[in-house]
């Protein structure tokens, strides 16, 4: 979303510098409410609407943040920003989403809005849903409006100020703080259970008790597919923030990021190993044995990156000169 918005500006940046440099990387938890037959929710990033924030100013980018308290504002205040010829970007339930298989309720999905008229909003949303999509303007209005699942951010929009400076910044002294920043707040566990490590020994904790969840058997595949394709759990964003690490090694020449783009790409894999396994809970001999197997292997995911932040945190202090 913000890459779409920042390239209509003149602003080219490669996703995975706009995700690095907005601190993007995280871990959040979100329980099932108690007898809901709602799957808990485990996300691998922070808001979207922290991740404009830090990147714009990263890349010294005015950035504009509006929440409008009714559609009819929602709507005037879009077609406003379109009109002065600005990509919108807003956040959605992807339960709304015409085009979304998924029948689960998320709010924080992202889309940059490029036009809308009496029948249709034009929008572009990642490459794995398909890029470029024409909605029906009533789903549009009720994705946007929905304060449903986990995450809402009803009728939220961003768009880029006028006068971008970013396309002249010199990117290599804004890698280490947005890297510490990061890696300080993932390890902080004064944030909570459900935040950052915690939130992943959290869940690891919890998984094996999954099954007895309302709608538990099936619940648990649709878990594994969800984190597979919808970019939540922890695969996609770990691999964007490997290539983040890769963007960053690039532009400082800083030889000791090597480690860390290793180490992600094994955090990468064995998300992707977890994933597959949880993915086979229904053909499982014995299912108990299967989720406690998935519990080891988050909590050897969670172990694998306390180890791989906690290397970051402390080469970015020393990078930075910074606590």
């Amino acid at each position: 979303m913000l890459g779409n918005m920042l390239r209509h500006a003149g602003v080219d940046v490669p996703e995975a510098l706009v995700f690095g440099l907005g601190q993007g990387i995280d871990a959040q938890f979100f329980p099932p409410p108690p007898h809901a037959p709602v799957p808990p929710m485990l996300t691998g990033r922070v808001g979207p609407g922290l991740i404009a924030e830090h990147a714009c100013a990263a890349l010294g980018v005015g950035l504009v943040t509006l929440r409008e308290a009714d559609d009819a504002d929602a709507h005037a205040q879009a077609v406003a920003a379109l009109s002065a010829g600005r990509v919108v970007g807003v956040t959605v339930d992807i339960f709304h989403l015409d085009y979304f298989a998924s029948r689960t309720h998320f709010s924080a999905h992202c889309l940059a809005l490029h036009g809308l008229d009496d029948s249709t909003a034009y929008v572009v949303d990642t490459t794995q849903q398909g890029g470029a999509q024409q909605l029906p303007l009533a789903s549009f209005v009720r994705a946007r409006a929905s304060d449903e699942g986990f995450m809402p951010s009803p009728r939220l929009h961003w768009h880029l100020d006028d006068g971008p400076a970013g396309s002249t910044v010199d990117l290599a002294p804004r890698i280490w703080p947005a890297v510490q920043g990061a890696a300080a707040r993932f390890l902080d566990r004064g944030r909570g259970a459900d935040r950052g490590i915690a939130a992943l020994r959290r869940a690891a904790e919890e998984l094996p008790g999954w099954r007895q969840l309302p709608r538990g058997e099936a619940v648990i595949p649709e878990i594994a597919r969800f984190w597979r394709f919808a970019g939540t759990g922890g695969t996609n964003f770990r691999g964007l923030y490997a290539e983040f690490l890769a963007e960053a090694h690039a532009l400082t020449g800083d030889a000791e990021l090597l480690p860390s783009l290793t180490a992600f790409a094994e955090i990468v894999a064995a998300w992707t190993g977890l994933i597959d396994h949880l993915g086979g809970y229904a053909g499982a001999p014995d299912r108990s044995a299967h989720l406690k197997e998935a519990a080891a292997r988050l909590h050897a995911v969670a172990d694998a990156e306390e180890a791989a932040f906690t290397r970051l945190l402390d080469l970015s202090r020393d990078r930075t000169g910074t606590v």
